[in-house]
């Protein structure tokens, strides 16, 4: 089976810049509404498929926080995130993680550890002078 690969559309260069200079780490909402001051036409539906070939592509990553929304992450490597529990923001924090080699069988109920990620829970900036 051949399959043909994806074209870079405007619209998915579009809204992976938007994903970029949005900041910390955009809903799809809010990369839609960036979208459309440069591509007017743009449906919400164009911005979810295109985000999901992005994530696919691995260009992006997809961030879920503790609420039902999505995040999405321009930075690809490994890194872990903050999240304020009145707003939502995500962002990146930059902390040395778990290393996967020092957890043993005992401390994580004998799983088999593929990946750790670590989701810190706070106030942002914005939020905190409320």
């Amino acid at each position: 089976m051949d399959v043909q690969p994806r074209r870079n559309t405007t619209q998915k260069r579009v809204i992976l810049h938007s994903v970029e200079q949005l900041g910390c780490h955009p809903t799809a909402v809010q990369i839609y509404n960036a979208v459309r001051e440069m591509l007017p036409r743009t449906s919400l539906s164009t911005v979810y498929r295109n985000l999901g070939i992005l994530v696919d592509q691995g260009r992006i990553k997809a961030v879920k926080g503790t609420g039902s929304e999505i995040h999405y992450d321009h930075n690809t490597g490994e890194h872990n995130h903050i999240e304020c529990t009145i707003c939502g923001r995500v962002c990146d924090v930059h902390v040395n993680p778990v290393n996967i080699e020092t957890l043993n069988p005992e401390t994580v109920s004998n799983f088999i550890v593929l990946e750790v990620h670590m989701n810190i829970i706070g106030i942002c900036p914005e939020c905190a002078e409320h």
